[in-house]
């Protein structure tokens, strides 16, 4: 099922340099005529600073290609994450010292400072780096009359992800930003702003730690329950790999919103982590030839913790799902990450497919081996003849890729027979087999349940 890796030739000439050389110039024509963009967009909000601070951090993410944005106030010897976009969203209302933060030290040498990989930087906390997924980032002062009283930051779970021109970019915006900002504090709005904000949002904050004290127990205390779900063939239901799930136990929130809780205060990585960790510990006790396939998001598959994680297995028997819902900025560095997997064995699948418009980036971008699609596609197709036309055009593109499509939600035999016919080799779904916990695989399979006990530390 797994195919061979393609290598990628890169050609060149003098006609082919001058080309690059145009659309370079090009590029860069079209990113000052977007921050000329932004910032009449910023200058025409200046009356509401609020509005400012939005339009500001959307901007600066957007063009910088960022993950996530934030503007950060001082009060005090503390910066404080006054508001932020993307994958920082999560981190409002945040302190950080300014004598231990590269804000703080951004605010001291009162200019623009760059990270290009928190792993080997001393200046960075890396601890919390690392939490929040962060390899790279840029951080500008907010100057008002010449005095900074806070910094406007960008970030991305890549390393070195961030060019001289994005540092030029983040500090026009900062310049303009600033000065808009810092004439809105002299008079005490913002100030005023954020304390009513703070007490509006104090419910919000308890929460946020009811849940970061929640997902913290579960990693502690390794609650989460792994079962698995085989994936077959459809001509012969002959079993070729197992999908691992996580169980919540004693939880009335689906699994889908324990992930989608722990990303919003800054777990996301970590509860994901643990999950494969216990799908994981599983491996090597699967017996020849099937796979384990197991459930990871972007920001998690560029983690060096999973890498760490992944190299203590055979990940030639592994098959990683990237889920759909995630955005991602930067498809080159995820690709070339997935490339070096893909080099060791792996398959990579996109999850879900179909259910949003992310999984088709992913699929665009990332060349996957496997594309499965959603339940959406799937529920109902025996007598629905649109879902059997889409079905078979994702088939026919996935055929002239060369990748394999896996279906999902199989729940009768009349889908069974429909997707048969559409030309669909594997499936999985509860008419097939529900997920089970590993000492019924292990049963099924005739291998000792205890072989191999979880151990995610």
């Amino acid at each position: 099922m797994a195919r061979e890796f393609r290598q990628q030739a890169c050609e060149g000439d003098t006609d082919v340099q001058g080309t690059a050389a145009v659309h370079a110039a090009a590029e860069g024509e079209d990113l000052y005529t977007r921050i000329i963009a932004a910032q009449n967009e910023i200058a025409t909000l200046a009356h509401d600073p609020n509005r400012v601070i939005e339009a500001v951090i959307s901007r600066a993410q957007e063009l910088t290609r960022s993950t996530g944005a934030a503007i950060e106030i001082v009060d005090g010897t503390d910066s404080v994450y006054w508001a932020a976009s993307g994958s920082a969203s999560s981190q409002v209302g945040l302190r950080l010292k300014l004598d231990a933060s590269l804000s703080g030290r951004c605010i001291a040498e009162n200019r623009v400072l760059r990270c290009d990989d928190a792993e080997h930087d001393e200046r960075v906390n890396l601890e919390a780096c690392r939490r929040v997924g962060l390899r790279s980032m840029l951080v500008a002062p907010l100057l008002h009359e010449g005095r900074p009283f806070g910094v406007l930051k960008v970030l991305s779970p890549f390393p070195f992800a961030y060019r001289e021109r994005d540092v030029r970019s983040l500090a026009m915006m900062a310049a303009l930003a600033g000065a808009i900002l810092g004439h809105a504090i002299q008079y005490s709005d913002l100030l005023t702003n954020y304390n009513h904000r703070v007490e509006a949002d104090l419910s919000e904050a308890r929460r946020r730690e009811d849940s970061i004290e929640a997902i913290h127990a579960l990693i502690h205390d390794h609650a989460i329950e792994m079962v698995f779900q085989p994936i077959a063939a459809l001509e012969n239901r002959r079993v070729f790999a197992y999908e691992a799930l996580a169980r919540f136990p004693g939880s009335t929130m689906a699994t889908d919103a324990w992930f989608a809780r722990a990303a919003e205060v800054g777990l996301g990585i970590e509860l994901e982590l643990e999950a494969a960790a216990l799908a994981l510990s599983r491996l090597d006790a699967l017996p020849h030839p099937y796979r384990l396939s197991i459930n990871v998001s972007p920001e998690t598959l560029v983690s060096p913790v999973f890498d760490t994680l992944l190299s203590r297995y055979d990940t030639a028997r592994l098959m990683v799902e990237i889920t759909e819902h995630t955005t991602v900025n930067d498809y080159r560095r995820l690709r070339e990450r997935l490339d070096t997997l893909r080099e060791k064995g792996v398959l990579v699948a996109i999850d879900d497919a179909g259910a949003g418009f992310a999984s088709l980036r992913h699929i665009l971008h990332l060349d996957p081996d496997v594309i499965k699609l959603d339940i959406s596609l799937t529920h109902g197709i025996d007598g629905d003849k649109r879902r059997q036309t889409l079905v078979s055009a994702i088939r026919a593109f996935a055929s002239s890729t060369n990748a394999t499509i896996v279906v999902e939600g199989v729940e009768t035999e009349s889908e069974l027979r429909t997707l048969s016919r559409l030309g669909i080799e594997y499936a999985q779904g509860y008419h097939l087999a529900r997920p089970v916990h590993w000492k019924d695989v292990a049963a099924s399979l005739g291998v000792d349940a205890a072989s191999t006990q979880p151990s995610p530390g």
